[in-house]
């Protein structure tokens, strides 16, 4: 019989807090399945949003092909859940409260609670991790299956059990909400056979790891008066490009503030204040841990290779031995690495997300290769232009677009290589209803 698979999703968990990290928070669950297993310390995820990322890992297409985007969530591009499918896997879902994620996995099961599982619950602690257990349970699963289960306690606004609320299991929140996912995991890992089934476990994208409670978002001006006054003054025909300039006047007014204080702070200080879904494309957002283990995977072994997202669903199949997706993806396997085999690095492609209705597109389009990482305006090459050299500035402090503009040239060609692949629009956007259920949600999570 074919190896289940356990397919863990972990919001906003970064790379570099899941492998060689500090001593101050405590993950012997993670640490057993990586010396167990294989991990890849430089996978790379094509954005900063939840929709368009996972979008990317379910369908191994990047956003500008899987049509899946914040506000549209549903496409006909095919999926691996439904080529699992097709290859008599039973598929099962496990997910948070969470219109977004309920939205991308509608389709991937059985419409009925016992494949697709929608919690009332969006943290662990509130009962969602014993609902996990339960149906986790061996007698609750058919053989052989694919469970995708969902976690968003990283997830800011961050919420910490008291247990686990000390210096025993972290410096911060971020590292305690770690320790305390690891307990929990460990859990999991009680109710699986080891032996017959392959774990992965990956994040959607990374996250800024704060100094204080106030964030960029919060020295945005409302300017509720001059909206008031404009729309009393104004034509309504004026009224689209009116709102344009209060954007536009917003963003620079919240900058401007948010300069202002944080000049006292060092530069990645003062990033670890800002928000995703913004101008920025740092790899604190977007490197992201892939873990494989059990089944036959023995070995420790640590994957320095640049590899995309797209890259983890076609490893699977093909590490498993089944046939691969029979339409052209962005992914491919990386197989040939865990055997040890050489493998040319592809540059991949990254984007932001937009949390706005009337903005689909997030604001900054860029392009990673192993040695250096590329990031402008999608509006404009020349406009909010980021370059950094990876091998010599890990933590992207120097922005070299300046200084290097044949290097500027040669990374636009590789972006360029991405944009000429257009998508057809397929359909799948969300009602009126729908979006504005999206974006309560989003203000909730503190985006808008």
């Amino acid at each position: 019989m074919n190896s289940n698979i356990l397919f863990l999703g972990i919001d906003s968990l970064r790379a570099d807090h899941c492998h060689d990290h500090a001593t101050s928070y405590y993950t012997p669950n993670f640490d057993q399945l990586i010396a167990k297993g294989v991990f890849f310390n430089q996978s790379i995820s094509c954005a900063d949003g939840t929709a368009l990322a996972l979008g990317s890992i379910f369908t191994g297409l990047y956003p500008f092909h899987s049509d899946i985007s914040t506000y549209k969530l549903k496409s006909k591009k095919p999926d691996f859940f439904t080529h699992l499918k097709k290859l008599d896997y039973h598929t099962y879902v496990t997910i948070p409260n969470s219109i977004t994620l309920d939205g991308l996995t509608t389709n991937f099961s059985e419409t009925n609670s016992e494949f697709h599982f929608k919690s009332k619950f969006s943290h662990l602690d509130e009962g969602y991790g014993n609902e996990i257990i339960k149906r986790l349970n061996k007698d609750n699963l058919k053989e052989p299956w694919i469970h995708f289960i969902y976690l968003t306690d990283l997830h800011k606004p961050i919420s910490i059990p008291k247990q686990f609320d000390s210096e025993n299991f972290g410096k911060n929140q971020y590292e305690r909400s770690i320790s305390m996912i690891d307990y929990w995991l460990g859990k999991f890992l009680e109710k699986l056979n080891l032996r017959s089934t392959i774990i992965v476990i990956t994040s959607d994208h990374g996250e800024y790891i704060s100094t204080s409670s106030k964030r960029d978002l919060d020295y945005k001006p409302e300017l509720t008066k001059t909206v008031k006054i404009g729309k009393k003054i104004l034509p309504k025909s004026l009224w689209p490009n009116a709102k344009k300039f209060v954007k536009r006047t917003r963003e620079t007014v919240q900058e401007k503030r948010f300069n202002s204080a944080t000049k006292h702070l060092t530069e990645l200080e003062k990033r670890s204040l800002r928000s995703r879904a913004g101008w920025y494309l740092y790899d604190e957002l977007l490197r992201t841990p892939l873990i494989f283990s059990g089944n036959t995977i023995t070995s420790n072994k640590l994957i320095k290779n640049q590899v995309g997202s797209v890259d983890i669903f076609p490893t699977i199949l093909d590490f498993i031995g089944l046939s691969p997706i029979d339409t052209p993806i962005d992914g491919k396997s990386l197989v040939p690495l865990l055997k040890g085999k050489p493998s040319i690095t592809t540059p991949i492609y990254l984007e932001t997300a937009s949390v706005l209705k009337d903005e689909p597109l997030g604001k900054m389009i860029g392009v990673r290769t192993s040695e250096y990482k590329y990031f402008r305006s999608r509006k404009s090459s020349n406009e909010k232009i980021h370059l950094y050299d990876l091998k010599n500035d890990p933590y992207e402090e120097n922005n070299l677009a300046k200084i290097n503009p044949e290097i500027v040239k040669r990374m636009e060609l590789f972006l360029s290589n991405f944009l000429v692949k257009s998508s057809t629009n397929d359909g799948g956007e969300l009602s009126d209803e729908e979006a504005e259920s999206i974006e309560h949600e989003l203000k909730k999570l503190g985006y808008m």
